[in-house]
Order: C-alpha cells, then structure tokens, then sequence
C-alpha cells in the first residue's frame, strides 16, 4: 500500500457523518497510516464500535503504528460510550490477528474471515495508555539480548526515564524440584514469568514506568505470557539477529561444557525451524555497537517520539 485511498470529496462528507471516527499516524505533511470505523448506537439504547479499516504504509509496519492507532480509536469509542467493539479480519492475516488478540480481543467466528469482540469499560480505563512500557528484547542464545538490554536501560535513565532492567534467565536459576527433568523447559519458563510478574510489579511500586527484559519467546503464547506478567504495559516485542557464525563464536567465549553444547544445539535447531511468525513487533540486526543498536530498537519501537497520532 503506498496511498491511503478517497474518492474526491468522500473525506469531508465522511468526516461529517454522525458517529464517524477516525485517526491518522503521521510526522508533518506524510500520513504513515490511519484508521476509520462507526460508533453505532442501538435501538436499545446501548451502542457499539465499529472498525472498519486499519492501515500502515507497508514502509512503516512492525513499529507499534497500528496499535497506537487502535488504542486510540478504542479510547475515544469508550468515551463517547460504547460498551463493545468489533471488526472483521482474513483468517490468514496472522499479524492483525496477533495484534486484535494481543489487545483483548475475542475470537466471535471463523471462517474465510473471522471477527473480534472488544469490551469497552466506561470511561476508557482499560483502553487508554497504560502508562508503562515494556520492551523484551528476544533472540537465540548468545545474540546478545542481555547487553542490548543494559544499553537500552542506560538510554532511557539518561533521558530521565526511571527504567528497570531484568534479564529472565536470572529469574530461573533453580532446582530442578524433584520429579522435574531438568530437560522440562516448560517449568523454567513459568517460572520465569511468575518471577518476573513479582519483580516487575516491586519495580513498578518503586517509581520504575519503563521496563526492558531479555527473554527467549519462540511463540505467541510466549509473548502473551510475559505480557500478562507485565501488567499495565503496553509491550512491544523485539527479536535480535546476528550472523550465525558470530554466534557461535559469542557462545564459546561466554560458555563452557554441557551449557555451551546446549546453547549450541539450540542454535542448530533454531537455523532449521526458526521461531514460528506474528511473535515480535520487529527485528534489529546486533551488528554494531550496543549503544547503536539500542538507538535503533527505540527508534524501530516508536519509543523515539517520532510519530504523532491525531484525530481527524
């Protein structure tokens, strides 16, 4: 998509109908992306939001544009009084659909297209800006997530940002209890989200609204587990790369022993079936200083303050 498409005098008739909502991404005169839909009120009294199109210019996706979008006309459908949003999508659009799901939505139908519901509290409160952010940085063993993370964490606390820092392996360094296999991934995993929902929430008490973690999320129920133990962020996903052979070479510089065969089975296993797709927002290449790439993932990540949401 390059141009965001009305017909000669559509936008101003459109803008001028009852109940129409609508909002634009953009930075100056170039429009990014937008979003148009309906509040609807119903002969009972009650009424619903209605979404009928969201777009970003395919230059700008995976940079959070579209939830921003969506937050923003869920916001001001809830306070004109809607009680419920829906809207329509392809069964195979996997990206939209882990955005609509990531958001609350719930599955109404299947089919060729499928429908999402939305409830919509009185006065927006479970649609506004959270307040807090939340960045997990993931990627293979050995990609460098955990210094990406302290120079992505120094960034924000030099830019006054109270920001707190977690790498999640360090939240798991235990047991196994008996009768679970050290090989059982599973128990680690969980384990590192229930202790990351208790560290975050300390941090968050302390003054802490920015919040970076190191984690390895290989599927979208991952990513929607460590978001639910970052409660009240609004979570952006991050997978780094690096050249493969960098890889190995990091890995037998940091690791020794049966560590390093795992990590660099792992390595294998993930260059034959990487990670499932729709898990994270964007990808950053680690081949530059950390400070550099830091700069990129908050740009990638719209923690920049480049774009501007209006409504129109």
């Amino acid at each position: 998509m390059t141009s965001f498409r009305v017909a000669p005098g559509g936008g101003r008739a459109f803008l001028g109908s009852p109940g129409t909502l609508a909002f634009v991404a953009s930075e100056g005169a170039e429009i990014f992306g937008w979003c148009w839909g309906y509040h609807l009120v119903r002969p009972d009294a009650s009424s619903m939001l209605y979404l009928h199109r969201l777009e970003v210019a395919h230059e700008h996706r995976r940079r959070g544009i579209g939830r921003a979008l969506l937050r923003a006309f869920m916001t001001a459908g809830a306070q004109a009084g809607a009680g419920r949003m829906f809207l329509t999508t392809g069964e195979a659009n996997a990206p939209a659909r882990a955005l609509y799901e990531s958001l609350g939505g719930g599955l109404a139908a299947q089919g060729p297209t499928v429908s999402y519901w939305f409830p919509l509290p009185p006065g927006s409160a479970g649609v506004q800006s959270p307040g807090c952010r939340a960045l997990l940085l993931t990627g293979v063993a050995g990609v460098g997530k955990s210094t990406v993370a302290d120079a992505v964490g120094r960034v924000l606390t030099g830019a006054g940002h109270v920001t707190a820092v977690v790498d999640t392996d360090l939240l798991a360094q235990f047991g196994p209890p008996p009768g679970v296999s050290p090989a059982g991934a599973g128990f680690y995993d969980e384990l590192k989200c229930v202790n990351l929902a208790s560290v975050w929430a300390n941090f968050r008490a302390a003054g802490a609204r920015f919040v970076v973690a190191a984690a390895v999320i290989d599927s979208v129920a991952q990513r929607e587990r460590y978001s639910q133990s970052l409660a009240g962020c609004d979570v952006r996903v991050v997978r780094l790369t690096a050249d493969v052979d960098t890889v190995r070479d990091r890995l037998r510089r940091r690791d020794t022993g049966p560590e390093l065969e795992r990590h660099l089975r792992a390595l294998d296993r993930h260059e034959s079936s990487p990670a499932e797709g729709a898990i994270e927002d964007c990808t950053v290449t680690n081949d530059r200083t950390p400070a550099e790439v830091a700069a990129e993932v908050l740009v990638r990540v719209g923690w920049a303050d480049q774009v501007s949401f209006r409504r129109v």
